[in-house]
């Protein structure tokens, strides 16, 4: 009966370890292909919300008549869209295999996020400064009183960059974890092993990029000539 409650005691063990993620992985939503999916989303969602209205502006022409203008995200807060673009790029940099390449990119996203951030809330706070080089190009006066007041895009932005900043903190905290997409040395003892494109990209890039078929299966005929 000992024998028995040990051997049951041990297969409970064994079936709680094999529950676990081998070699402490990170969780399937954590994995690298929804964090990457994830960070371009959030990026190019960045990119796109300095597209609409950002500030509504009054201000008087050469001739002194009020103008109405209607300024975008992209015209107020220029850095925005140039911080979304970097983001986007270390969003797309991220899905490669090498685990120092993370080590980078995490941090470029977590400060384009940052920037974007803080010249979205600037732009909302002072919604006349910021939109001051566009009303005197609009206008053709330089430092002539303008009324302007801010649309709720800036906080939506700043909202998606608050976003950007989370997963590349994901990206430094989790992607050390991530699978290398490319086991050189597994590789060479093993044989080529079949890779499905849908489950690692980056894996099959990787395979690629060495000449071999990432759908080819080891050939039973050629691994029993070799025995």
């Amino acid at each position: 009966m000992r024998a028995a409650g040990g051997t049951d005691a041990a297969a409970a063990v064994d079936t709680a370890g094999s529950a676990r993620p081998a070699g402490g992985g990170a969780p399937r939503l954590l994995g690298r292909a929804p964090v990457v999916l994830a960070s371009i989303l959030a990026a190019a969602l960045l990119a796109g919300s300095t597209r609409p209205v950002w500030v509504q502006a009054l201000a008087p022409d050469l001739t002194g008549t009020e103008q109405s203008l209607a300024i975008s995200g992209g015209d107020v807060a220029p850095a925005v869209l140039a911080l979304a673009l970097a983001a986007l790029a270390a969003s797309v940099a991220t899905s490669l295999s090498s685990r120092w390449v993370r080590v980078v990119t995490g941090p470029v996203m977590v400060l384009t996020g940052i920037g974007a951030a803080l010249s979205a809330v600037g732009a909302r706070q002072d919604p006349a400064a910021a939109a001051a080089g566009a009303v005197a190009e609009a206008t053709g006066v330089v430092g002539g009183s303008v009324q302007a007041e801010a649309t709720v895009w800036p906080l939506l932005s700043s909202g998606a960059a608050a976003l950007v900043v989370l997963l590349g903190v994901v990206v430094l905290v989790v992607g050390g974890r991530w699978p290398r997409g490319s086991r050189h040395r597994s590789a060479a003892l093993a044989g080529p092993a079949r890779i499905d494109p849908g489950e690692d990209p980056a894996a099959a890039w990787d395979a690629l990029t060495r000449g071999e078929d990432p759908s080819e299966e080891d050939d039973p005929r050629h691994a029993a000539g070799h025995s």
